[in-house]
């Protein structure tokens, strides 16, 4: 009788000595002795018997709580909100008849609008990281109230990118598209800060998986085109012109690119019509004077030295009358071309490219006043 007596002792001592440490920690954080308070909570969650009463839990909520908006306490908890965090939804989870639901909600509310408001003030302190996680923890709370906070993800996002922290950025952009935020640029932003980091491929990948929900959509697809121009891989690149100049096809740009795609693959007679439709939208875009006059410069130089290769000291009738037709031909390129280096010559007078070829024009198809007119350009 005696040991059962003193068991009971022992057992109501201990619930007493709980009860201390949960009253001293309400008491300290109500005088506003947060870090004091801190320690009591922290004591009382080791005590069997506070550690099984929602009370306990709220209290150390709260106690954080005040300590995360205590610029000059915080710094020595870093992990306070998130500490706030676990203790309501254990709170929540031990309110079995959710007595104190409206505290708890209440609490975690200020735990999402806390840590969203520091997202931002860290953000605009440089200090990106902690900004993303913060960001991430205000997305996260809204979430147990069944909410997307879908502008807290895309900050976090951004912060993630900011820090380089790519795969968090990545899958944050990423969620954001799904909710269809900010769509279609968050797959922009995303494939957009792989490519920035050589993970190509992996930027493709999303890219690609980004126009099968928007299969025409102008930025996705000259971002996949800048990707291909960059490898120099010019077979892919056409497809992804085509698309992009027929669903602009005011555009004089993607009509010129494509023009310099077909060249690259020698598809000159496609690159001369896109190079014309460029022309036909803007008459004085450089580019596609340039372009387009250059393209046809070098296939007649490249017929004038195919009639040198054939010259030999004796050459028969038919030979020489080939020769001819060949250097012929050629010259009628030169003049195909003169218009549109005139043209790109009169829209950027001072390139020296320009001045060359017009120079070697004029000088092969007898225009001698000219050649030297541009010679002159040249000195």
């Amino acid at each position: 009788m005696k040991n059962a007596i003193t068991f009971l002792f022992l057992l109501t001592a201990g619930a007493a000595f709980g009860q201390k440490q949960v009253v001293s920690a309400f008491n300290a954080n109500k005088s506003g002795d947060f870090s004091s308070a801190a320690a009591y909570i922290d004591e009382a969650i080791t005590i069997e018997k506070a550690a099984v009463k929602d009370k306990t839990w709220r209290y150390r909520g709260e106690i954080y709580l005040n300590i995360a908006q205590d610029s000059a306490l915080s710094p020595a908890y870093p992990q306070a909100l998130w500490i706030a965090r676990d203790s309501y939804k254990k709170a929540q989870e031990l309110d079995v008849k959710e007595s104190y639901k409206r505290e708890i909600i209440i609490g975690l509310g200020l735990v999402q609008t806390t840590s969203g408001n520091q997202g931002i003030s860290d953000y605009s302190n440089e200090n990106y990281g902690p900004a993303a996680r913060k960001f991430d923890l205000s997305a996260e709370v809204a979430g147990m109230f069944d909410v997307l906070d879908t502008m807290a993800i895309f900050n976090a996002a951004l912060c993630y990118e900011k820090s380089n922290e790519i795969d968090a950025a990545v899958a944050r952009y990423k969620t954001c598209g799904a909710s269809g935020y900010q769509v279609p640029n968050v797959y922009l932003f995303a494939a957009n800060i792989l490519r920035q980091n050589n993970r190509t491929e992996d930027a493709l990948k999303e890219l690609q998986s980004a126009r099968v929900q928007f299969p025409r959509e102008q930025s996705l697809i000259i971002e996949e085109l800048n990707i291909y121009l960059e490898a120099q891989d010019y077979a892919r690149a056409e497809n992804n012109l085509k698309l992009a100049a027929e669903g602009d096809p005011n555009n004089e740009i993607l009509w010129f690119s494509l023009g310099s795609v077909y060249d690259n693959l020698d598809k000159t007679a496609a690159a001369a019509e896109a190079y014309l439709k460029a022309i036909a939208i803007n008459p004085e875009y450089f580019d596609a004077n340039y372009n387009l006059g250059a393209m046809y410069f070098n296939q007649a130089v490249e017929g004038i030295n195919d009639a040198n290769d054939m010259w030999k000291p004796r050459m028969t009738k038919a030979e020489t009358a080939s020769q001819k037709a060949i250097e012929d031909a050629a010259k009628e390129k030169f003049l195909e071309g003169r218009p549109y280096l005139e043209a790109a010559h009169k829209a950027t007078p001072e390139d020296v490219d320009t001045i060359r070829s017009l120079r070697d024009i004029y000088a092969r198809t007898g225009q001698d006043d000219l050649m030297l007119k541009m010679s002159g350009l040249l000195k």
